[in-house]
């Protein structure tokens, strides 16, 4: 394996005491898969960053292609032949997918932009990668895994040598993934190298041919892929076992908590998003909700949280009905949301992580129109380290910090808001607690998590499942699913297809057949004590 890509020494401090890295060496040899493992806070993407330009290391020595690299910016980067594809996509959702994608290296031709002529390159590239996308579609049309196709595009158009892709399939389906993997087989028979930031050890085995651990700042090990297994690198990571290979453990289902009846939702182009959909989620009870992307999720996480209204249908919280409220009132009677877009939906990314930790409270912490600073400060940094949360500061912005945390935030801020839950005491599952939600929706709530991360949250979810709360778990981790999900309904065309019992034998390949079409006669729901009419 030739030094392709040399890394020595490789040294990153944020505010003078937060040691992101520390003397990292990495070698990645031409025309390989090399993978960046390791937990939040690690050190992944900080390293990603400074190879694709974004940050400045405070020391080092890199060596591309035999010449030193320490690029400026992420244009010097592209023009040196790296180029990044970041987990929150740098996209303009009004311009179409060739403009993004052409954007600072526009085609002339007689003093005008060639659109066309870009569209078509554009359109090969795609075809040749298997990375086929619309290149007239306007962005903001796009689900999220045909948005990361268009940063892979980007990249490519950009004639970059070395790809480095920071958690690639964190938002991706099985079939998604499929073709992922195949577009980088192709990239690299083509001669190309492909750096992969990643958590999934399954996919990491399935498609690395070089894995790095980094542990909180510092190199741990390299592995061949063929002298490793799935353990040790765990053990590398975190020393801990694989939390999914667990026994399942169901929970005791109460009283109905989150009802909704025939539920529809009309896109803007007067297509079904949702369609009739009856579904039900008890206290003390996980019901998964799987599906191949742009099936209706989106929908159904929108049109719950109240921040789209539903075309037809009705929506019972403990027998109260929301369909009209706002998600302000719905948040009051004791639903909690966790967006599957964190950045778009779940935080503002410019405000600090106090101002975003405390935004469920500094309506009641207030005297005399002014914050009770000292209460909301103490309130934070209980949050933070119940959720371990791991920050160097509260002041400073949502954006700087990792994923990883960043979800754990929004989960933590989620989870222990205070409801309004007087007139629901005595119901089952309204909440042992004034901080326990009667119904949290949590759509896709370990995207981009590490092991460690993913356990953490698996067993956060279940404990809330226990003290009664009723969670939908909205996901397209078939993992994850079939770890905790008390129930399985599977969404096609906006449609619920099949609802399985999460106490059975449901395995991958029965989800797969149901997530592409196949039908179910799945159970009926019972209307519920508490439904009105």
């Amino acid at each position: 394996m030739d030094d392709y890509l040399t890394c020595r020494g490789v040294c990153k401090t944020y505010d003078g005491r937060i040691r992101a890295l520390q003397d990292v060496e990495l070698t990645v040899g031409r025309g390989r898969v090399h993978a960046i493992i390791g937990e939040n806070g690690a050190g992944k993407s900080t390293l990603a960053k400074i190879l694709g330009g974004l940050i400045r290391a405070d020391s080092e020595k890199i060596l591309f292609q035999g010449r030193d690299y320490a690029p400026n910016s992420p244009r010097e980067a592209d023009a040196l032949g790296i180029g990044m594809v970041h987990q929150h996509f740098m996209l303009f959702p009004s311009l179409t997918v060739a403009e993004n994608v052409m954007l600072g290296h526009e085609p002339v031709a007689r003093g005008q932009v060639d659109l066309a002529r870009a569209a078509a390159e554009i359109e090969k590239l795609a075809r040749r990668f298997g990375l086929e996308i619309d290149p007239k579609e306007r962005v903001r049309n796009l689900s999220v895994g045909q948005r990361q196709r268009v940063e892979i595009l980007k990249a490519l158009y950009r004639k970059v040598e070395l790809l480095i892709l920071d958690e690639p399939t964190a938002v991706l389906t099985p079939q998604e993934v499929d073709k992922l993997f195949a577009g980088i087989n192709k990239l690299i028979a083509e001669g190309y190298t492909v750096i992969i930031i990643a958590h999934k050890l399954e996919e990491v085995l399935a498609i690395a041919d070089d894995i790095t651990v980094l542990r909180r700042g510092r190199k741990i090990g390299t592995r061949r892929r063929n002298g490793t297994s799935k353990e040790e690198l765990i053990r590398m990571m975190i020393g801990g076992s694989d939390h999914l290979a667990k026994m399942r453990k169901h929970g005791t289902p109460g009283d109905e908590i989150l009802v909704i009846t025939d539920l529809s939702v009309m896109g803007p182009r007067g297509r079904a998003l949702l369609s009739s959909v009856s579904l039900t989620a008890r206290a003390g009870e996980i019901v998964g909700i799987a599906g191949i992307e742009g099936n209706g999720q989106d929908a159904l996480e929108k049109v719950l949280a109240g921040l789209v209204p539903a075309t037809s249908g009705s929506i019972f919280l403990a027998g109260e009905e929301v369909s009209r409220r706002s998600p302000r009132e719905r948040r009051r009677l004791g639903l909690s949301l966790v967006p599957s877009d964190r950045l778009a939906w779940g935080c503002a990314a410019r405000a600090s992580v106090f101002e975003n930790a405390i935004v469920h409270h500094y309506r009641t912490e207030q005297r005399r129109g002014l914050l009770k600073r000292r209460s909301l400060h103490e309130r934070v940094t209980r949050l933070l380290k119940r959720f371990d949360v791991r920050v160097p500061g509260t002041e400073v912005p949502m954006s700087s910090l990792s994923g990883g945390n960043i979800q754990k935030l929004i989960l933590g801020r989620e989870l222990s808001c205070e409801h309004d839950l007087d007139a629901g005491r005595e119901t089952a599952g309204a909440g042992g607690a004034p901080d326990i939600p009667r119904a949290l929706v949590a759509a896709k709530p370990t995207r981009g998590l590490d092991v460690g991360g993913v356990a953490f949250i698996h067993d956060l979810l279940r404990s809330y499942r226990d003290a009664g709360c009723a969670i939908l778990l909205i996901s397209t981790d078939l993992d994850e699913i079939l770890a905790l999900s008390d129930r399985i309904g599977v969404l096609y065309q906006g449609s619920l297809v099949a609802l399985l019992s999460g106490r059975s034998q449901t395995g991958k390949e029965e989800l797969g057949r149901y997530m592409l079409g196949g039908r179910h006669g799945h159970e009926r729901l019972p209307l519920g004590k508490g439904r009105r009419r």
